[in-house]
């Protein structure tokens, strides 16, 4: 049984300045403890003295209740200049160790709901009042490796994740990652929309142009020959395409493996890149269009239209006028398209997508703060984040190769040095690597995005995004950034309390 009565706050105030022993009971019987100026009070908990009637019986508080609060003061004089509204107080229930919650119809700021506790604490019998406190999960996943995961919480290298997930987890976002597709995994599983896989060929190169790539015949080939499908399944059993999706969403709080950035939202895989990691720009193309909810003649309509898309993928040329064409489709529906910039240590500006109008280009940090010694640099970055370092290859002389110097001609290690320097997320057969390079950055913005997108009051264009990311960044010095590094090193918690306002 619930039972309301209303007290006037202003005859409240009166009450208790004529009442001086209210404000010489102990601390202990008021608890304003941690209550905080900016915060409102809408509930409370009263413990009343064991022994006494009204901890025996509910309806006893209840009662002893409403005559205390319903005696209304003739006086209405009132700290201020205008006294407070009356609120109703209402019994809400009994709680298991015998205390009661109460509550207010209205909000009360600090001071109107002292008043309230110290009036109910003048019932000799209350041992004590508090507010009900307004508490939130402290959002650490569970998951065994997360610790590993330095990419997240380092506060020099890392990307401030543990700060945004207070308040964002990407709930209700979906993001695609147009790449090779995904493979089996329990802990992306659950995360994974349904995806389609767009490689229109078994073989969309000649063996000659394989060859001059750098690569084994049959490159780029989608090698479960069957062509264009609505199965995004990896057969070519690269990895790339699940680590990238599980940075961005991986299943979190679930005691298994690794976090995601947006671990609450939805990912769509879009397989584009096949045998070797390899695929052909109008796949590509129509693989971003569809993914963000754009017709591609004769493939069923995305469902799922991604609200971010990821291409942790790219070449070394200009942007064609097709891929722009398509971005700029993308964009203008509000999609955001995170690209990474590339892994030559090159400028930016000579690799596509990256190099395309409209994008979000990210460059690679390494674990120490710096930029990767393979990452892309230049004006066109617009954020750099963790991609790590699994290898070395460092000038034999300072801490960088001499730009434009490609990584093959450098000092570089021909085996892993330092796997656990690089980023950990998800592989096929349940398993978890690190990996390294701007494919690894990327998807950390794009996880980034998803988060603030699902708190922002209308979400988010692309330059209002590039906007938030680049007054939010944490700087990375020009010493440790031989080329440009856009403004530093992307901060999640920042970012997502800046797209909540």
């Amino acid at each position: 049984m619930r039972t309301s009565l209303r007290v006037s706050l202003a005859s409240a105030i009166t009450l208790v300045l004529a009442s001086a022993p209210a404000f010489a009971q102990p601390i202990e019987r008021v608890w304003t403890r941690g209550m905080a100026s900016n915060e409102q009070y809408s509930s409370f908990i009263v413990k009343y003295r064991d022994g006494s009637s009204k901890r025996v019986s509910a309806n006893t508080a209840q009662d002893a209740l409403k005559k205390r609060l319903g005696v209304q003061q003739r006086s209405k004089r009132s700290i201020g200049s205008a006294p407070p509204a009356a609120a109703s107080v209402t019994h809400q229930r009994r709680m298991g160790g015998g205390a009661d919650v109460v509550t207010t119809d209205k909000p009360l700021d600090r001071p109107e709901a002292e008043i309230l506790m110290q009036r109910i604490a003048d019932d000799p019998d209350v041992e004590y009042v508090q507010p009900n406190y307004m508490m939130s999960a402290f959002a650490t996943p569970n998951d065994p490796r997360y610790g590993e995961q330095w990419h997240y919480s380092n506060p020099t290298s890392g990307a401030r994740l543990p700060g945004a997930w207070d308040r964002s987890t990407g709930q209700g976002v979906v993001v695609a990652v147009v790449d090779s597709g995904y493979l089996n995994n329990n802990d992306l599983q659950a995360n994974l929309l349904p995806g389609y896989d767009m490689i229109s060929s078994t073989r969309p190169f000649s063996d000659w142009q394989c060859i001059i790539g750098g690569m084994n015949p049959g490159c780029g080939g989608s090698d479960d020959g069957d062509g264009r499908d609505a199965d995004a399944f990896d057969a070519s059993g690269i990895a790339h395409g699940t680590h990238v999706a599980g940075t961005v969403a991986a299943v979190t709080n679930n005691q298994i493996g690794v976090a995601g950035v947006a671990y609450n939202a939805k990912v769509v895989p879009v397989r584009v890149l096949g045998n070797q990691g390899n695929g052909g720009s109008a796949d590509i193309i129509d693989g971003m269009l569809w993914s963000a909810g754009i017709n591609v003649p004769n493939v069923p309509a995305n469902a799922n239209p991604a609200e971010v898309i990821n291409l942790s993928l790219g070449g070394r040329r200009a942007c064609s006028p097709a891929e722009q064409d398509a971005i700029d489709d993308i964009t203008a529906q509000g999609t955001i398209v995170v690209v990474a910039a590339g892994n030559s240590n090159l400028d930016v500006s000579e690799f596509a997508p990256a190099n395309c109008k409209g994008v979000i280009a990210v460059a690679a940090n390494d674990q120490g703060g710096r930029r990767a010694f393979y990452s892309n640099y230049g004006a066109g970055i617009h954020i750099t984040a963790p991609g790590g370092e699994t290898w070395s290859c460092r000038a034999s002389v300072g801490e960088f190769l001499p730009l434009a110097t490609p990584p093959s001609q450098a000092n570089c290690a021909p085996t892993r040095q330092h796997p656990a320097q690089g980023i950990l997320s998800t592989v096929g057969n349940n398993a978890f690597d690190f990996m390294s390079g701007t494919s690894m950055a990327a998807p950390h913005v794009a996880g980034i995005v998803a988060l603030m997108q699902a708190v922002a009051p209308v979400p988010k264009t692309t330059d209002q995004v590039k906007d938030i990311l680049r007054r939010t960044a944490h700087p990375i010095a020009a010493a440790n950034c031989p080329g440009g590094c856009g403004p530093g090193i992307v901060d999640a918690a920042e970012a997502v309390k800046a797209a909540s306002n």
